[in-house]
């Protein structure tokens, strides 16, 4: 039997390397990647980014297995609501593996919390040109892309919008039933925003006989708008 449980260690050294103090505003910690601001000007950022790096790839063995303890514990505290703590977990997960995909899900996630729908977009857009392709993602990079679209310029909102109707079609190659019907839906309402209102009644349909469950308020505005047609 071994004297140490090292999975009490992990846990020991995981608290004391999230209270170790970074050289960053309370602002910069709530956004994403400390405000993209260049730390290599600053030296007391990168000694300390190096300390908090070292103690890490120590603690959990590569910087990578590192990045996702921490991107691990930042969507832990944003399932329960503390979204200041989830930011900062993952702001370290970032210093920690820039190429981690699952950090920018968690920083596109925290800034629709604050319906910040173009900065999330930016966001989800760097987790997928980084390997970031499951279904129900790409349903939700879709529909964040819509959200954005409708606060942007006529140009600018098609091309989200076209942005938004490959994505939905992305996600609904897969065979998940469940996830296809969620699929469907989702692209549905980005259609209805769209002011396809034929398409958005057929994607419904799809979901339906897909076993969805159906928006009753959507179905009826799509009704309305069809009426008036």
């Amino acid at each position: 039997m071994p004297l140490i449980n090292t999975g009490n260690l992990i846990i020991i050294s995981f608290i004391f390397l999230v209270s170790l103090s970074f050289f960053a505003t309370a602002e910069e910690k709530q956004r994403p990647m400390f405000g993209d601001n260049d730390r290599t000007k600053h030296p007391e950022l990168i000694e300390n980014d190096n300390l908090f790096i070292a103690q890490a790839t120590r603690t959990f063995g590569t910087r990578e297995h590192a990045s996702e303890g921490y991107v691990e514990r930042g969507f832990d505290l944003y399932s329960n609501n503390k979204l200041n703590e989830s930011m900062e977990r993952f702001n370290q997960a970032w210093l920690l593996d820039h190429e981690n995909p699952y950090v920018y899900l968690g920083f596109g996630l925290l800034l629709n919390k604050d319906e910040l729908s173009c900065e999330a977009t930016a966001m989800l857009k760097l987790a997928h040109d980084k390997g970031l392709k499951e279904s129900g993602f790409l349903a939700d990079y879709a529909t964040t892309s819509t959200q954005c679209a409708l606060i942007k310029e006529k140009n600018k909102r098609t091309e989200l919008f076209n942005v938004s109707n490959e994505l939905h079609n992305q996600a609904s190659q897969t065979q998940n039933k469940s996830l296809r019907a969620y699929v469907y839906h989702s692209w549905a309402k980005s259609y209805f925003f769209q002011k396809n209102f034929l398409k958005s009644q057929e994607m419904l349909e799809l979901s339906r006989n897909l076993g969805g469950t159906i928006d009753t308020a959507l179905l009826e505005l799509i009704k309305e708008k069809l009426m008036g047609l």
